[in-house]
């Protein structure tokens, strides 16, 4: 069976790095009380980790909480 081991250390890099530009382009992402992140309100469901964290970033939907991406 093949086992998802997550994001290798340059998906994850590409991953931080869209993360970062598009917190800075919207400054929209705040700490909540709890500590946890509130995502875009323009945010979709994920669904590979059932959070509303996924947005278009350069063309291509990709989740702030765990990186998935419809682009590879």
């Amino acid at each position: 069976m093949i086992r998802d081991d997550g994001l290798d250390e340059h998906q994850q890099k590409l991953v931080d790095e869209k993360r970062r530009e598009f917190e800075y382009r919207t400054q929209t992402v705040t700490e909540t009380e709890s500590g946890a992140p509130d995502f875009p309100p323009e945010a979709r469901l994920c669904l590979k980790c059932q959070t509303k964290a996924t947005v278009l970033l350069d063309g291509c939907m990709t989740c702030l909480n765990c990186g998935d991406s419809k682009c590879g």
